[in-house]
């Protein structure tokens, strides 16, 4: 990779800066998989794999939005998930939360990843499950990641609805995601 020294922004300390590269060459398959591509395209999806049939025992409902929030509301621990810019993949982070209002409330510190990262567009995921009945249920938000700051706005929040984080430190700024998209699954035995 070719490089460049500089200066971070404050000009402390010299930093490296790397130039963009282009993506690695895709690999050609090894010699064993070379007769793959004259199976037919059912068998050659299915080469390798496990078969496993659902169980006929389980049901699968999608939830309705009002269901969503009300399982969004019982809980006080979720994943919010967002983009780094220059990151390839999304980042999910566990957050304590509250609902108030229909919106996800939680709480981060101003130089957290959270807090520099997620405002604009999130996502926030909770869920349950029972691992012996293979039961349980998700639910998924999308939407604005909003940064609360205004005081009035702070005011409107009913005392002692703020989550309280597990984390040690202060967890002192405020953020809502307002769910534009949620969808949830119920797994569910007969």
């Amino acid at each position: 990779m070719a490089g460049t020294e500089g200066t971070d922004p404050a000009g402390r300390q010299p930093v490296s800066v790397t130039e963009p590269t282009a993506p690695p060459e895709q690999r050609e398959a090894a010699d064993e998989y070379a007769g793959t591509r004259s199976l037919a395209e059912e068998q050659e999806l299915m080469e390798g794999a496990d078969i496993i049939e659902g169980d006929p025992n389980a049901r699968l409902t999608v939830l309705e939005r009002q269901t969503c929030l009300n399982l969004l509301a019982a809980l006080d621990i979720g994943r919010v998930a967002f983009t780094i810019t220059g990151d390839a993949a999304p980042t999910v982070l566990p957050v304590n939360y509250a609902v108030v209002d229909g919106n996800i409330v939680f709480r981060s510190t101003l130089a957290g990843d959270i807090m520099r990262h997620s405002r604009g567009y999130a996502s926030f995921q909770v869920d349950s499950f029972d691992h012996e009945r293979r039961e349980g249920w998700s639910v998924l938000a999308s939407g604005r990641c909003e940064w609360i700051h205004d005081h009035d706005e702070l005011a409107r929040i009913p005392q002692g609805r703020l989550p309280q984080p597990w984390a040690e430190g202060a967890r002192d700024q405020v953020l809502r995601i307002t769910p534009g998209r949620l969808s949830g699954r119920r797994i569910s035995r007969n």
